[in-house]
């Protein structure tokens, strides 16, 4: 494989890069001082022509050396930086800014990192110091012990996509929707770039996405979309094939009004019929699914239909039974998506015990169930209709508009020809048991990138890995003793080591847990089967495949 650039990290201890021993470039010479003053930057413009697409050019509205934080309870502490806000001016006068955060390190290493948003965005990143799709310290994508990117010496910069709030009203407006999809990403990583080109005199050296959930989505598109931009990219619980997604939840809340509705009471009924059937799957009942593509294969429902289908406390009625087919069954659309794309699968199994439907009915009949994001989406950015009525949604109905909001927002396509050119490098990874973003599509999308790419090609540039029986966060526990599963992962550290130092990825992992278990994270399709030994350390496990 040709790398386009290569670079080599000097190697130094996580102490020694947070006291400033940060990485050198590939001549080993230091990135050039700031060429301004932090303060200097307020009112600093951005001309239109160094941001590809178009815009009204950008400024910074603040300014602010922000000094060395100290370390609290809950966070580490972070280095003394340059802290700069701006706005992306849209060309539609209507359209609301793009609002976004740099922060450059005193120390800077000369590379930089984008963080991608969660949820809805219309908020910058809280935390461009560490990278987490709420801000948190403790993310999907490091340990809480592991050096912030920020100590390392990278400059952290993020957006709010384009909008401010979560009220959807934003996505009426044609340029603030395409800014949500995927403009704002191009726009907000070229103003950061400008900005750094003003301050230092250069570019960055390595440049990286990294985001979870929706800033998944957002890693995927950029590498989709705007490949020679990225280095590496890592992408957390992504939000692949948002549309279908979220039209996906629309469809079940419908299906699961009045007695259709599984009540929270009733899905430990659910969970520990998954465990009785799926728990010993990877060689030991620990109360984790690891093995979570057997187990999506065999479950049978059902053992836990009520004598007569009857409503029942601790069993499911036919109403509910068909609920529960609906949430493990596909979605088919009946025409085609962007990239080909013609259903939805079905969800998985692993941590029904939480509540995994996530809709509640409403105490009216005839509303719509309370569907928060999703219904927001399928409103707004997807029928662009404030008044649709989600319990008369059909997906026939909104073929067009739900083809043309796919165009602009599912991270589908399986063409990284021009990231992979680049020598760009992708690191995915899946939580098993999320129910708030299906880590089937992500599979799937995998499958249509190596039939485009190849398998060699894709090996030489991506790392696909599964984290069994973890939810949206990355985050799980036993079912069965409430031991904290090993979730602690440094995909950080991974991918700057991958493009800077050309040390690929292991094919195993060792994740950790809060208490100090340890478990091997398999790159899918494989799973850690336990093959003797203490089931809290990682050398009793072996990848293997179903």
């Amino acid at each position: 494989m040709i790398r386009v650039h290569r670079g080599t990290a000097a190697a130094a201890s996580s102490a020694a890069m947070i006291a400033g021993a940060l990485a050198l470039s590939a001549c080993g010479s230091a990135p050039p001082p700031a060429r301004l003053g932090c303060e200097a930057m307020h009112g600093h413009r951005i001309a239109a022509s160094e941001i590809a697409l178009p815009t009204s050019g950008a400024v910074v509205r603040e300014a602010v050396t922000v000094a060395a934080a100290p370390a609290t309870p809950k966070a580490q502490a972070v280095l003394a930086h340059c802290k700069l806000v701006g706005e992306i001016l849209p060309v539609d006068p209507a359209a609301p800014p793009i609002r976004f955060q740099l922060n450059v390190p005193d120390a800077w290493n000369g590379s930089a990192i984008q963080v991608g948003g969660g949820g809805l965005n219309g908020s910058i990143p809280r935390n461009l110091a560490a990278i987490g799709s709420s801000g948190s310290p403790v993310s999907a994508a490091q340990p809480p012990d592991a050096p912030y990117p920020i100590n390392r010496g990278y400059a952290m910069f993020g957006g709010d996509s384009g909008h401010q709030g979560t009220d959807g009203r934003w996505a009426l407006n044609d340029e603030a929707r395409l800014n949500f999809a995927h403009a704002s990403l191009k726009k907000t990583h070229d103003a950061a770039v400008a900005l750094l080109r003003a301050r230092h005199g250069q570019a960055p050296r390595f440049q990286y996405f990294m985001g979870t959930s929706q800033g998944g989505r957002e890693a995927l598109e950029v590498a989709q979309r705007y490949p020679a931009d990225y280095d590496g990219v890592v992408a957390a619980a992504p939000l692949v094939g948002y549309s279908a997604h979220v039209i996906h939840k629309t469809v079940l809340a419908g299906q699961q009004t009045g007695a259709a509705w599984i009540p929270p009471a009733l899905t430990k009924a659910v969970a520990d019929e998954v465990m009785r059937q799926c728990d010993a799957l990877d060689g030991i009942a620990d109360g984790v699914v690891s093995h979570q593509l057997g187990c999506n294969a065999r479950f049978d429902p059902a053992p836990l239909r009520c004598n007569g289908g009857q409503t029942g406390t601790n069993c499911l009625s036919d109403a509910q039974m068909g609920t529960l087919k609906a949430m493990h069954s596909p979605l088919d659309f009946g025409y085609a998506l962007a990239n080909g794309w013609t259903r939805f699968p079905g969800y998985g199994t692993g941590r029904e015990a939480v509540a995994w439907l996530n809709i509640k009915p409403q105490p009216k009949p005839g509303v719509a169930p309370a569907l928060g994001q999703p219904g927001t989406t399928v409103q707004y950015v997807i029928l662009q209709d404030p008044a649709a009525d989600l319990l008369q949604f059909s997906v026939a109905g909104a073929r067009d508009r739900i083809v043309a909001a796919s165009a602009l927002i599912d991270s589908t396509n399986p063409d990284l020809s021009g990231f992979f050119a680049r020598g760009g490098r992708l690191i995915v990874k899946s939580n098993g048991a999320d129910y708030f973003v299906n880590p089937q599509t992500a599979a799937d999308w995998m499958k249509r990138v190596r039939d485009r790419m190849g398998n060699s090609a894709v090996d030489a540039h991506v790392r696909h890995y599964l984290l069994p029986g973890a939810g949206h966060s990355g985050d799980g526990k036993s079912h069965t003793t409430g031991a904290p599963i090993p979730q602690y992962v440094d995909l950080i550290s991974m991918m700057t080591d991958w493009v800077e130092r050309d040390l690929t990825p292991p094919e195993a992992p060792v994740l950790r847990s809060a208490d100090g278990a340890t478990k091997p994270m398999c790159r899918y399709p494989l799973y850690p089967r336990h093959v003797g030994g203490d089931p809290a350390q990682a050398a009793s496990y072996r990848c293997v495949r179903g």
